[in-house]
């Protein structure tokens, strides 16, 4: 017996989103927040490949608990009953307050073949409120198509990135695109599909915090390809995978929207 219910399947497949309750102690997700107390801005840790006083990228490397979180088996199930295969944690990145980031997808900087076999999983270490910079997120705008570089007419250049938020930024206007927030309460995550628009809210309140940990996931039997490298042909390269336990047994039950994706 799976974890989700058909109510929530089914609103990932139209939305390209979920939130779900991890189960995650609160003891955990408050040690996330205390073994990163001492570095935001002012030390970078060894080993993460990068920290600001803003986010850091990889901290898994350094907090045990980070990587329990990326890790986390109820996580994984949730994940596998989505996709039907195995996920490859590959990437954490930590927050203590909002990003106020323009709307991106994930698919520009992490893409797959087939299209579509990645995800992101945002989880709240405390409460998260508007006044807090949440996450801003476009229900059903993961199926608008894929959009790499070449497609939108740029160069696969990090210098065009800006020309790329400008181009979502019109699209959304253009097909009306309604935005929702992740008001989520601890220990609540939001499970996102590769393609789905999505960014960060204004932060309204400079004073509060955010804390929060976001985990990439790839999924098993794809090739992944980065766009920003990819010139003249596709960049193909193998991610470092965040380690666990176990081999994801049993395929599950696709649903519509990914078998269309599988069988392009």
């Amino acid at each position: 017996m799976g974890i989700l219910t058909e109510s929530q399947k089914s609103t990932f497949e139209e939305n390209g989103y979920v939130v779900i309750d991890t189960q995650i102690p609160g003891t955990l997700l408050d040690q996330v927040i205390e073994d990163l107390s001492g570095y935001w801005g002012e030390v970078k840790p060894k080993g993460v490949s990068h920290a600001d006083s803003h986010r850091i990228q990889e901290a898994w490397r350094i907090s045990q608990s980070i990587k329990d979180l990326a890790v986390c088996p109820r996580i994984l199930q949730i994940l596998t009953e989505l996709y039907g295969r195995k996920p490859l944690p590959f990437q954490t990145l930590n927050f203590p307050i909002g990003t106020e980031q323009a709307a991106h997808s994930d698919s520009i900087h992490f893409n797959s073949e087939p299209f579509g076999m990645m995800c992101g999983v945002w989880i709240a270490l405390e409460n998260i409120g508007m006044d807090q910079g949440p996450l801003i997120y476009y229900p059903g705008s993961h199926r608008l198509p894929e959009m790499n570089y070449p497609d939108i007419g740029l160069e696969p250049e990090r210098k065009n990135y800006p020309r790329y938020e400008a181009y979502l930024e019109e699209l959304i206007q253009k097909q009306e695109l309604k935005p929702s927030y992740g008001i989520l309460k601890k220990g609540e995550a939001l499970v996102w599909a590769a393609n789905l628009l999505h960014g960060g809210a204004p932060q309204n309140d400079k004073s509060l915090t955010r804390h929060s940990q976001v985990t990439h996931y790839y999924f098993e039997g794809c090739k992944y390809w980065r766009p920003v490298h990819s010139r003249g042909k596709r960049f193909y390269y193998k991610p470092k995978w965040i380690p666990y336990e176990g081999d994801g047994k049993g395929r599950l039950k696709v649903t519509r929207w990914l078998r269309s994706i599988l069988n392009k």
